[in-house]
């Protein structure tokens, strides 16, 4: 269990701070690029309009930007959702377990109310897809109010089940 700074008594306090303040001198003296990189970040955040690739080519700004929809999950959109209020991502679930679960597209209804979850795969079957079937048949177990719809795009179409 950790201790808040701001129950500490003043002196002690300033003595922590101080502290701090010198680790945080000594990594960023460390490495001159990360504290040019962080500062350069920091001037960039508030637009995020300006980025800078680094040599890996992966987007240094440090803004999160909205995650879209890969090929496969557009696809099941434009075609089982079209004509619905579906967002993508839209809402994440917190599991008795401690994990937590974003289905891929949710359907709302014209009140806002949310009707149905669905979780789209393709017919390449990733590292990560037993542990999102596992999410996704936990939460629809501890959610039993909303309908829930595990996709798989097939050669044949798309395959859906529900749970």
């Amino acid at each position: 269990m950790g201790i808040k700074i701001d129950t500490l008594p003043p002196a002690l306090r300033a003595q922590v701070e101080a502290k701090l303040r010198a680790e945080d001198k000594r990594r960023l003296a460390s490495s001159p690029v990360d504290a040019h990189r962080i500062a350069q970040d920091a001037q960039d955040a508030p637009g995020c309009t300006q980025t800078r690739p680094e040599a890996s080519g992966r987007d240094t700004c440090a803004v999160a930007r909205k995650r879209q929809p890969n090929k496969t999950e557009s696809r099941y959109a434009a075609e089982m959702l079209r004509g619905l209020d579906a967002r993508y991502e839209a809402v994440t679930f917190r599991l008795s377990n401690g994990h937590r679960y974003t289905p891929d597209w949710v359907v709302f209804d014209s009140a806002g109310r949310l009707l149905s979850c669905h979780e789209v795969k393709g017919a390449y079957r990733f590292h990560s897809h037993g542990r999102a079937r596992l999410a996704f048949d936990q939460a629809s177990v501890e959610f039993p109010g909303i309908t829930w719809f595990w996709a798989t795009l097939t050669s044949h179409g798309w395959e859906r089940r529900k749970s």
